[in-house]
């Protein structure tokens, strides 16, 4: 396998998903700025989650038109220059509309790169290649907080963003002189999103990511203020907290590639969300602080291994014209769904019961969701 492009690609996909687990630590922050209610700062994360859905619904499309590096390289471009506005917005709405614009440069990256990824390797090697580059989001996942809760000790909150913006800016450079466009023969039979739609496998893994998006960034956008608000605990430890109990999903990231590989994805994905369904019910039961931190572990490792498996699961089961397609409708809704309505409803809940109860329900909902990994086809 070659290593520089799969290293390169590793951390563009950190820099895109830090764009969103920036937000989540950041979150009380942004609340007490604005003077907004939980419900109002989970709709910013709906905000992020209508861009980025809706451009990974077109992502696929757009792929064809302008080109696969094309498209990562504007995406960066917009976050890079959409962070270094947010050092001026002062309203909600501005945040709102800034959000809204983020997840749109945010949305295209997958759609972009996995037929790239799919094109530097051999298909012996999918499962491992998108595990390692997957790996990135749970490394992020597992960093951004402990390096805000760091970095808020020398700058404040909005210059962390600045930094961000100024890598997104960066980086993409090198991405352009060593990645690969996918073959142009290949481009000249476009995908059809009516054959698609008819595809039953499409639907399921639509539901199945949304199930496992609220699993992950879902949830991940309100555990801050869950911890620090109904927990009362102390702001810099609650994320580095936060982040610690998030390292062990970027080993099983990489980990669940190489399953995959060996056991096929219908069995990892079904895995995946069971374990990650109960282990989210434990977390709304659990009370004292030592056996929250256990649980917080295991609730951020077993939706780590969805990834990868549904990323093979779709490659395998569609065409490379059809791929940036099929990732863009089945995240899109993903996207919409799981990241975008569970932050706001979980806030809402919050503001009229507790978190616990919102957690509790979630979690039953993803446990059972595992039952319908059984019904996808497996090639």
């Amino acid at each position: 396998m070659k290593l520089i492009p799969l290293l390169v690609f590793w951390c563009l996909w950190f820099l895109n998903f830090s764009t969103r687990t920036a937000i989540s630590p950041l979150l009380p922050l942004i609340e007490e700025t604005l003077s907004i209610s939980h419900g109002k700062a989970g709709g910013l994360f709906s905000s992020i989650a209508i861009g980025f859905g809706l451009s990974l619904f077109l992502g696929g499309r757009l792929v064809s038109v302008f080109g696969h590096k094309r498209t990562v390289l504007a995406g960066f471009l917009g976050i890079g220059l959409l962070l270094i506005g947010i050092q001026w917005a002062e309203s909600y709405t501005a945040f709102y509309i800034i959000f809204f614009l983020i997840g749109i440069s945010t949305g295209g990256y997958i759609p972009a790169i996995i037929p790239i990824i799919t094109e530097t390797y051999e298909l012996r090697h999918w499962g491992k290649a998108i595990g390692i580059h997957d790996s990135a989001g749970s490394f992020s996942i597992f960093m951004v907080p402990i390096l805000v809760a760091f970095g808020l000790n020398f700058l404040p909150w909005r210059r962390l963003l600045l930094i961000l913006g100024i890598a997104s800016l960066s980086l993409p450079i090198y991405f352009w002189k060593i990645s690969v466009e996918p073959k142009r023969e290949n481009h000249q039979k476009k995908g059809n999103y009516r054959n698609l739609f008819k595809n039953k496998n499409i639907w399921l893994l639509a539901l199945l990511s949304i199930f496992a998006s609220c699993s992950t960034m879902g949830i991940y956008a309100i555990l801050p203020l869950y911890l620090i608000k109904e927990r009362g605990i102390e702001f810099g430890y609650a994320n580095t907290l936060f982040g610690i109990s998030r390292v062990g999903g970027v080993f099983l990231s990489v980990l669940s590639g190489y399953l995959t590989d060996h056991f096929g994805y219908r069995r990892i994905i079904g895995m995946s969300l069971l374990f990650t369904g109960l282990s989210t019910i434990l977390l709304s039961l659990a009370s004292a602080l030592p056996l929250v931190f256990a649980i917080l572990i295991l609730q951020a490792i077993f939706p780590v291994a969805y990834y990868p498996a549904s990323f093979s699961a779709i490659s395998r089961l569609t065409t490379l014209p059809e791929r940036s397609m099929a990732i863009g409708i089945i995240f899109s809704i993903a996207t919409i769904f799981g990241m975008g309505v569970t932050p706001f409803f979980l806030g809402l809940i919050a503001d009229l019961l507790n978190f616990h109860i919102g957690i509790f329900l979630l979690g039953i909902s993803i446990a059972l969701s595992s039952l319908m990994a059984k019904l996808l086809e497996e090639k």
